[in-house]
């Protein structure tokens, strides 16, 4: 679920020239090496709740960035950023729920 997220996001940076690769994309926007995505599907693992906090965190700080902004396209893409930032979070909670859930009944 969490890695067609960070898909889903990559491919909205991606059209708001905001991310020009996924390599690049995992570097600057996960804080993670740049074949992060590509080990996430060939060991068809989850991404790390790290990854998903440092992506809610940058979502948000650039979402206000361009909600500043006066003209439509920054609004637009200052709503989109702001959208994933919240699908981010909540990907970011559940993850960390059932990580404590797991610990605590172990």
């Amino acid at each position: 679920m969490t890695k067609r997220l960070l898909e889903d996001v990559y491919t909205t940076l991606q059209t708001a020239n905001l991310a020009a690769n996924e390599s690049q994309f995992c570097e600057q926007w996960l804080a993670k090496s740049a074949c992060y995505m590509r080990t996430l599907r060939f060991t068809d693992t989850e991404p790390s709740a790290e990854a998903l906090a440092t992506l809610g965190s940058k979502l948000g700080y650039y979402a206000n960035e361009l909600a500043r902004r006066d003209d439509a396209t920054s609004k637009h893409w200052a709503a989109a950023l702001t959208e994933l930032r919240g699908q981010t979070q909540s990907a970011l909670e559940a993850k960390v729920r059932e990580r404590w859930k797991r610990v605590c009944n172990a």
